[in-house]
């Protein structure tokens, strides 16, 4: 528990305008050993005395009164385990009570780390995955090994016709252009990503479209809107993004028709088995592991997250839970089961992933084809995982949990055998 630090910052203040502890205590009407065991802590302050402190030292009362004490401290604590150097923690109230402004200032510069280096692990995140960089750098570097090889050949040919001379020349403007291009559709995606139709962004509205539905459409599971009339409601959009959305709204309408939310609901209070609930209600697994993932939030049934990738690894649609983050950029963790699931199409993985903070999740995972409506094109497949952390889920023969992370730079597993990229924190 944090000690009252009262006392202390009225001796500091005190102090600072050069005051006596006489003369204060002469000002307030106390003696001056009533004083000195307050600013010791050895006596309590509060009401008029208080008051009447605060008024002699030129402060506001909450300056001195209690209160901002434990957050402050244990923003310090947080902040001080995060260092490699861990400082007096036994004296944190004391610094506190010595140099408030200052230990605010320390707490200030804390949070504005953690949030950068959050940040910075999810700009790594996205600039080591993003396809659309990816792709556009080796454009970029294509079009510059043309310029310098054409070049090359002006150069070193001295006696070059005229015809291969302009088609060289026409060769290095053309890919010139392409370059300039190139580079100014990179500029304008890190200037204003929301405008660049990349391969992520339709994910990106999907996402927001569901996370704000809460992942659930009570309307559309009752009629009483249509799958065309929630399209029609939403910003315009390019017909790929329109085509993922309804695309993802009629798999979720198919599937609260084949598993009605009451009988579901009431069947998850005796067990959470994917494989049974399938058998009971007669449908694909697939089909149930997406409708737990849209169930709505009750106390009484485990919540789901999901995820769902194709063989890219190009995430299609997320869900996250507080306790298991989900990558916003491209691929995850490779020992995650939902690309394991690819070698089996069909057959449902069960499997409990150990996250590095301890936690422990079960999740459950399939991978399925779509149907072609073209001949010869073969059909492609997705890979889905739906996962909770909620004890409920466990089946009796538990598997023995995968140490995983989130994504090699975010993951401090600094020894893995799967790690292709360094830990961004070594």
């Amino acid at each position: 528990m944090v000690r009252t630090l009262v006392g202390t910052r009225i001796r500091e203040r005190r102090r600072a305008i050069k005051r006596t502890q006489s003369g204060l205590a002469k000002s307030v009407g106390i003696s001056a050993s009533y004083l000195n065991l307050i600013e010791h802590n050895r006596r309590g302050i509060a009401g008029r005395t208080l008051i009447a402190l605060a008024a002699e030292l030129d402060v506001d009362v909450s300056e001195l009164a209690d209160g901002a004490d434990s957050v402050l401290v244990n923003h310090l604590t947080e902040l001080a385990k995060s260092l490699k150097e861990t400082p007096e923690l036994d004296r944190t109230e004391e610094f506190i009570g010595r140099y408030p402004g200052w230990a605010r200032l320390l707490a200030s510069l804390g949070k504005t780390a953690q949030a950068q280096r959050e940040n910075l692990s999810a700009l790594t995140d996205r600039m080591n995955h993003d396809p659309f960089l990816s792709e556009t750098m080796h454009q970029i570097l294509s079009n510059i090994t043309v310029i310098r090889s054409t070049a090359g050949i002006l150069d070193t040919t001295p006696d070059i016709s005229d015809m291969h001379r302009r088609r060289f020349l026409k060769n290095i403007r053309t890919e010139s252009q392409r370059l300039s291009t190139t580079a100014q559709a990179m500029v304008d995606f890190f200037d204003a990503p929301e405008t660049i139709e990349n391969p992520q962004s339709t994910q990106s509205r999907d996402d927001e479209f569901w996370t704000r539905n809460k992942h659930h459409l009570p309307e559309l599971e009752t009629g009483k809107v249509t799958v065309e009339a929630l399209l029609a409601q939403q910003p315009k959009q390019s017909a790929t993004s329109a085509g993922a959305l309804q695309h993802s709204l009629r798999r979720y309408k198919t599937a609260a028709r084949s598993l009605p939310l009451d009988s579901l609901q009431a069947a998850l209070k005796t067990h959470c088995d994917p494989l049974q609930l399938a058998q009971i209600f007669n449908v694909p697994v697939a089909t149930v592991l997406l409708r737990l993932a849209h169930m709505p939030p009750s106390p009484d049934i485990p919540q789901f997250g999901l995820i769902e990738v194709d063989m890219s690894g190009a995430v299609l649609l997320r869900k996250e839970i507080p306790e298991f983050a989900l990558p916003q950029y491209s691929s995850a963790c490779s020992l995650w089961p939902l690309y394991r699931a690819f070698g089996a199409p069909g057959q449902i993985i069960r499997a409990v992933l150990e996250m590095p903070t301890g936690v422990q999740v079960t999740t459950f995972t399939i991978a399925g084809a779509s149907t072609t409506d073209h001949y010869d094109i073969p059909a492609l497949l997705r890979s889905t995982m739906i996962f909770t952390t909620d004890p409920r889920a466990v089946l009796p023969t538990t598997p023995t949990p995968i140490l995983v992370g989130l994504h090699c730079s975010v993951c401090p597993r600094k020894h893995c055998i799967e790690r292709r990229v360094d830990y961004i924190l070594s």
